[in-house]
């Protein structure tokens, strides 16, 4: 455990700053997002947006955070998904292509398939980006969203299987490598649902819609963990909302 910790503390304390961070801005930015019935039943229980806000920056912060990027750590190191940040050409390159591409999914994308195809997505591009949802797309979605669905649960299942399978073998599969981050990748896209519930009615559309884009793009940012480094897949996922937002102040 100490010695994880030693050899890996600044990525676990940018994973803990990111996630205290940016838990807290998303929370402010979620509370301003709920529909009137909850936030009627959160008065009626006297829960303030500071409240939603602290507890948001203390899930992403600590549990979803630092304590998933730890287990993650060890795992990965076992399946040989972690190693040192080195730049690479290659990398930067590719990196850089599937950010731009996931932004531009992003805006004016969505707004142009989806938004058409349902009031509540064209609302989403009417007002905006405010600084906290901003902050909170770069943080939560670049750094927490990552160690999750990623650097946790991508390794756990390769872990597993690798435990099950290949005991005595050097090498695992690159197919039990593609398999995983499908299977992250479609887990993320589910993960989105609740959230978008407590915002919006989940009908056929919204569901494809979260599916079709945070499936789609999961597997893009599990691709650059596999291929290159989590840090890659972390420096895309966030920059992707970030350049979103930037496009959403320029255009909207």
């Amino acid at each position: 455990m100490k010695k994880t910790i030693k050899e890996n503390w600044k990525f676990l304390l940018i994973v803990l700053v990111g996630g205290l961070i940016g838990g807290y801005c998303l929370g402010l930015y979620s509370f301003d997002s709920l529909s009137e019935n909850l936030l009627k039943q959160l008065q009626e229980q006297n829960v303030t947006k500071e409240i939603v806000a602290l507890s948001s920056a203390i899930q992403y912060g600590i549990p979803f955070g630092v304590i998933l990027a730890y287990i993650g750590i060890i795992m990965a190191k076992k399946i040989q998904l972690w190693n040192e940040f080195k730049i690479d050409k290659k990398a930067i390159l590719i990196t850089g292509i599937i950010t731009i591409i996931s932004a531009l999914v992003l805006f004016p994308g969505d707004k142009l398939i989806f938004g058409s195809l349902n009031t509540w997505v064209n609302e989403q591009y009417i007002v905006k980006p405010t600084i906290y949802k901003m902050i909170g797309g770069l943080l939560v979605g670049g750094i927490i969203e990552e160690v999750m669905m990623r650097l946790f649960f991508m390794s756990l299942i390769v872990f597993i299987v690798s435990k099950l399978f290949y005991k005595n073998k050097n090498e695992i599969k690159t197919s039990i490598y593609v398999i995983a981050n499908i299977l992250a990748a479609l887990l993320f896209a589910v993960g989105h649902l609740p959230s978008t519930a407590n915002m919006t009615t989940l009908t056929p559309v919204i569901i494809i819609r979260c599916f079709l884009f945070n499936g789609g793009l999961g597997l893009a940012f599990g691709y650059l963990y596999r291929k290159y480094n989590i840090r890659y897949a972390i420096i895309s996922h966030g920059l992707s909302h970030l350049i979103a937002d930037i496009f959403m102040l320029v255009f909207i």
